[in-house]
Parts: structure tokens; sequence; C-alpha cells
């Protein structure tokens, strides 16, 4: 099978999002602030922005006390802040040898020196689990199989094929553990809740990991397509797409929430599971690029089916 090695849409969105960054920022060029794009570039805000509103939403959902809601959504930001550092911090020397196109590591571009990372990674780790603790002492226990999972990760014995599917789903069903256990339990409720988000990521995980083969060939990553073929990991997105879905729909059937958790429900989960089993007919690298925005949509939209189906 052939690769589509030059990734048109990615090299389109890289070079729009250059050109704009280069438009509006000429700041760039100065080293001082170099300094703060290395940061940002380390710390992944887009990414933060997503964990925090899934860790606020869950907080929400389980109705945690609003002091202790913002609490252990700041708690859960700083730890996820960690978690994208430390990967950055353990992958440096590979992708200075093969250098990722998205997202851009910068300890392997020069834009952050690996010794202030790992002084950033371990204020992250000390601040989000004091926040936790702040929170209730109970968020502790999800909070440390988060860390192990990030270890885990970043020491590599969690990071074979099966174990970075695994990981990406069970780091999201710990943000949501992790926020209710702000109020000193975890319900029932929002273990099923974890389920729809864990199952959701696997997929995304494999469709990932397709995305960025044309890299990882050139490393020694082991992955689902290098071990299992790119047509077997290409059939992991629509059944766990699919199993997330019907998981979500029997909490509308078993659960608190109303008809606009079911209306949004099936605006978020409708038009990926049509999208995610059209993916193992063209199972390309490109395609699944294209495929991942969308899919990350899943999320948003489901977290406003929460909020708004919860009143």
């Amino acid at each position: 099978m052939k690769f589509e090695t030059s990734y048109p849409a990615i090299r389109f969105v890289s070079s729009l999002s250059q050109g704009a960054w280069q438009l509006v920022f000429p700041l760039t060029r100065l080293r001082w602030f170099s300094k703060i794009r290395g940061f940002l570039t380390l710390v992944r805000p887009g990414r933060v922005l997503m964990v925090s509103s899934l860790t606020w939403v869950s907080a929400f959902v389980a109705n945690v006390p609003w002091p202790e809601r913002w609490i252990i959504t700041f708690g859960g930001a700083f730890l996820a802040m960690a978690g994208f550092a430390l990967d950055f911090y353990t992958d440096r020397e590979a992708d200075r040898k093969a250098p990722r196109p998205w997202p851009i590591n910068p300890m392997s571009t020069g834009m952050m020196e690996a010794k202030a990372a790992g002084k950033w990674i371990l204020f992250f780790v000390v601040f989000g689990l004091s926040l936790c603790v702040w929170a209730d002492p109970f968020t502790l226990v999800p909070a440390a199989v988060l860390l192990f999972t990030y270890w885990g990760l970043a020491a590599g014995f969690l990071d074979g094929p099966v174990g970075r599917a695994i990981t990406l789903g069970l780091l999201q069903a710990l943000y949501v553990l992790m926020a209710a256990a702000a109020t000193g339990g975890i319900p029932a409720l929002m273990l099923w809740i974890a389920a729809v988000f864990f199952a959701a990521m696997v997929g995304a995980r494999a469709a990932a990991d397709i995305r960025d083969l044309p890299t990882d060939l050139l490393t020694e990553t082991r992955t689902l397509p290098k071990v299992i073929g790119v047509k077997g990991t290409s059939w992991i997105m629509p059944i766990a797409i699919t199993i997330s879905a019907l998981i979500s729909l029997g909490i509308y059937v078993f659960g608190p929430f109303d008809e606009d958790y079911l209306m949004w429900t099936i605006v978020s989960f409708g038009p990926a599971v049509v999208l995610a089993w059209s993916f193992p007919f063209r199972p390309t690298p490109n395609y699944a690029f294209i495929l991942v925005w969308p899919y990350w949509g899943i999320g948003i939209l489901y977290m406003v089916a929460l909020v708004t189906g919860n009143y």
C-alpha cells in the first residue's frame, strides 16, 4: 500500500498557520519571545484547554461544589501540561532524527533546553497534585494512576502498540474520574461517562497511528499499523466509536439526562460514526489527518450534551 508521505493536508495547514504566525506576531524573531513560544509549544495549550473542559464538565455532572470544581479543573490542567511536556522530553532525540510535522517538539528544534523542560515538568506535577489534595484527598487515587500512565509511556513499558491505544483512552477516562472524585467518591454514572471517552479515544489513537505512519517508519516506535498492518488498524476506529456511541445512548436510557442530552449526543456521534466507517475503505495517512479534526469535535459536542442535558 502506498502512503501519501507528502502530507498535502498537513502541509496546507502548517503553511497557513506559520504564515499567520509570522504576520500577526513579528516579535517571534526576538529571543525573549522565542522562549515564550517554546513554553507554549511545550504545554500544548489547545490540548490543555480540552482536558480542562473535560474535567470541569465532569465535575459539573458529578455535582462537585463550585470552588472545588474550579480547583480540580486547574489541577487537571497542570497534570496535563506535565504529561504533554514529559512526552516531548522523552521523544526529543527521536524527534531530532525524524521530526514530526505536528506537533513540533520544542527541545528537538532548539526552542527550549531539556534541563528547563525538566524543571517545568516537576513544577507542573507538584502544583497539580497540591490542587488535587485541596479539592479532595480522594482525587489523589485517579491522579496517581494518571501520573503512573504518563510515566509508563515515558519509560517505554506502556509504549507498545496495544499500550499506546489503551492509554490514550485511559487518560481521558481518568480525568473524568478525577473530577468525580472531588465529591469524595465516584458515582456509577461517572464510570459510564468515562467509558464513553475511553472507547472514543481508543479509536482516535488508531487513526492517529495511521496518520503518523510515514514518520514512524523512520523510527523504532512500535505502533499498531507496524504490527497488525494498516488495514487491521483502520477497523479499530469505527468499532471503537460505535461502542462509544452505544454507551452514550445507554446513559440516556438509564441515566438522569433529558432530551437535550439525546439531541446533542446524536449530533456529536451521528456524523462521526458515518465518517469512521468510511475510514477502512481509504486508510491513508492523509485521510486520517482529515478525519482527526472532526473526530476531536465529538468530545466537544458530547460535553455540550452532558451540560445541557443535566438541568
